[in-house]
This record gives structure tokens, C-alpha cells and sequence, in this order.
């Protein structure tokens, strides 16, 4: 049987029997998209509905169901070996298989707007929770003008500054500090960029922290649910919803692109970038999601890229400096 009809027919199958009506159900909103988002059981909500903005709504764009081996058997998606990473992605159908200690499914049918997320050994990693169904909303957005960037994003009356970059060179700094001093805030690790009209708009309401930043932002730290470590790395897993309005978890117009590098600065500094080097940020932490369209996404990077100027920015060693750096920059342009 082809893979559409088995991802199709899967998907059917799980929301006629799983959630018709589902145990919990909620309305979020990502990017400009209205989701529905089922989770199966109670404790699956727990973990990854604050990390979505809520919604209020009574149809969406979107259906995703949330289940775990417990609900349904979808072993036959698995591909062999199931130790591999595998993605499938076609006109009507996506799938993603990620394997690992704690194994996630992805499906996505995009003929009835319906995906699910499949959790073999009834948890997720504790990564996940900060990003759920990010490779859904890839695909989902693909032949749209919509991109999930890897990211941060923040904005001051409207303006928003891009920050691209790989990891451990400052984007969650700088996005914290940034909200913390009143900025609108539309996330630190993907965000959703628009190729036509230059708008950004946040994916979700969540922070990944370095653990060792923790004492610089002790204010945020009541949104902390645990310290997670399964990606290599010791981070606070924050929810925002609680600390900033509903109102500043929004974006605005790309005014510019900044690519944070650390040089050894004590206060934020500013040089010119080339869009190459934008390319090269961008283009790199993509590739590693590994999912299809390559040609497609080369191309939105690419216009993402011409939408506004490029610069590389140290953020220092002050946090509290950034705003006030970042908001003089914006005047400047």
C-alpha cells in the first residue's frame, strides 16, 4: 500500500477512535495558523500545551492529535531499522520517524488537515516539550509563504529584530532580556518568518535557557518546569504565558537581522554582515532538521535573507545592556 494511504488511513482511524471527542482538546494559535491540539491523555497536555499560545476558537487550520502506545499501535510506520532517522515527504503526506531513548512518529495528511504525533514509549524527550510538533508545522507551512526559522525574535513598537545563529552564541540571552525589559517577545529557537510580507510571528510562548544563565534571569524561573539534558545540553525548559501578556507573545515587521557571535565584548557591539553569512547561520541549523523540500526552504531563506539588512552582533557580557543596545540600533537603521 502506498505511504499516503497508510499515513491517511492511519490518521482517520486514530481520530475516529482516540478522539472523537477527544479526552482534552485546546485552541492554540502558531504563526498565523489556528490549531486544534488533542491529547489523549491528561498528562500529555500538562507537558506540552504551555508551550503553545492559547486561542480562543471553535474551528482551526490544523488538527493534531497527541497519543502514546498506550491508545494506539502505529509500529507498522516505523521504519526498519528503527534505530535510523527517516523522513517521507510528498505532495498530500509527511512522516518523520525520530528515533532515540524515547522514540517520537510523526504524520501529517495534508488533504484533511489532520497530523498526528505518535509517543511509543509514552513520553517525550524533555526537549520536545519547548517545541512541540515542529516538524508538523514545517510541512504544514510548506507551499505556503510561511518558514519555521531556527531563530529568536524580538520586537520594539512593531520593529522586529531577527537573531540567527547556532546554538550557545546568545539568541535566548538576548530575546530574555530583550522581554524582560518590556520588548514583545516572538521566541528563541523557531519562529515563523513570512517570504512575501517581512511579518514574523511566534511558533510558541517557550524558552530553552542555558542552565548556567539561570542567575541572570531569576525571574523567570517560576515558569520552569525542569532542567532537561537529553539534548546534550543542561537547559531550563521555560513557559512564558504566565510571565508576559498575552499580548507582548506577538511579533512584528523584520527590520533586521542579527547574527550574535561572542568576541569577547563587555557591552553590545555592532559589524557589518554580508548576506552570505546569514545564509550560512540559517541555512546550517535547518539542514539538521532533516526534513524534505530541501528546494523550497533553500529558496524562503533565501528571500528571508533579502528582506532586510544583515549585521553580526557580540551581545556582551551584561545582559541588562542588551535592550537598551539593541532598541539604539533600531533607531539606527
Amino acid at each position: 500500500m502506498p505511504i499516503e494511504r497508510l499515513v491517511a488511513e492511519c490518521i482517520d482511524r486514530v481520530f475516529d477512535e482516540v478522539f472523537a471527542p477527544p479526552p482534552v482538546e485546546a485552541f492554540v494559535r502558531s504563526g498565523s495558523y489556528l490549531l486544534r491540539l488533542c491529547f489523549a491523555r491528561r498528562c500529555l497536555a500538562n507537558e506540552l500545551l504551555p508551550s503553545f499560545v492559547s486561542e480562543q476558537a471553535d474551528q482551526a487550520d490544523l488538527q493534531i492529535g497527541f497519543l502514546t502506545s498506550v491508545e494506539a499501535n502505529l509500529s507498522h510506520l516505523v521504519p526498519y531499522p528503527p534505530i535510523e532517522y527517516r523522513a517521507f515527504a510528498s505532495e498530500y503526506s509527511f512522516a518523520v520517524w525520530q528515533p532515540g531513548e524515547l522514540p517520537m512518529l510523526y504524520l501529517l495528511d495534508r488533504r484533511s488537515n489532520r497530523a498526528l504525533i505518535w509517543l511509543p514509549a509514552n513520553a517525550a524527550p524533555d526537549w520536545i516539550a519547548s517545541r512541540p510538533a515542529l516538524p508538523i508545522m514545517y510541512a504544514f507551512s510548506v507551499g505556503t509563504p510561511w518558514i519555521p526559522l531556527h531563530a529568536a525574535a524580538i520586537s520594539q513598537n512593531g520593529r522586529t529584530l531577527l537573531l540567527a545563529g547556532e546554538g550557545r552564541v546568545g539568541k535566548t540571552t538576548a530575546a530574555l532580556a530583550c522581554a524582560r525589559a518590556g520588548w514583545d517577545y516572538a521566541g528563541d529557537d523557531y519562529v515563523f518568518t513570512n517570504v512575501v510580507n517581512a511579518k514574523v510571528e511566534p511558533l510558541y510562548c517557550s524558552a530553552r535557557l542555558r542552565a548556567d544563565m539561570g542567575p541572570a534571569f531569576s525571574n523567570f524561573m517560576s515558569t520552569s518546569p525542569q532542567i532537561s539534558s537529553s539534548d546534550g545540553e543542561a537547559r531550563y525548559e521555560l513557559r512564558l504565558a504566565a510571565q508576559l501578556s498575552r499580548e507582548r507573545i506577538c511579533g512584528g515587521s523584520l527590520a533586521a537581522i542579527l547574527l550574535p557571535r561572542r568576541r569577547g565584548t563587555a557591552l553590545p557591539e555592532f559589524s557589518r554582515a554580508r548576506r552570505l553569512d546569514a545564509i550560512g547561520a540559517m541555512y546550517t541549523s535547518m539542514m539538521l532538521m532533516q526534513l524534505g523540500w530541501r528546494e523550497s526552504m533553500i529558496k524562503k531563506i533565501a528571500t528571508v535573507i533579502g528582506l532586510a539588512p544583515v549585521s553580526f552582533v557580540d551581545t556582551g557580557q551584561s545582559p541588562a545592556a542588551i535592550p537598551e543596545a539593541f532598541a539604539k540600533f533600531l533607531d539606527r537603521l
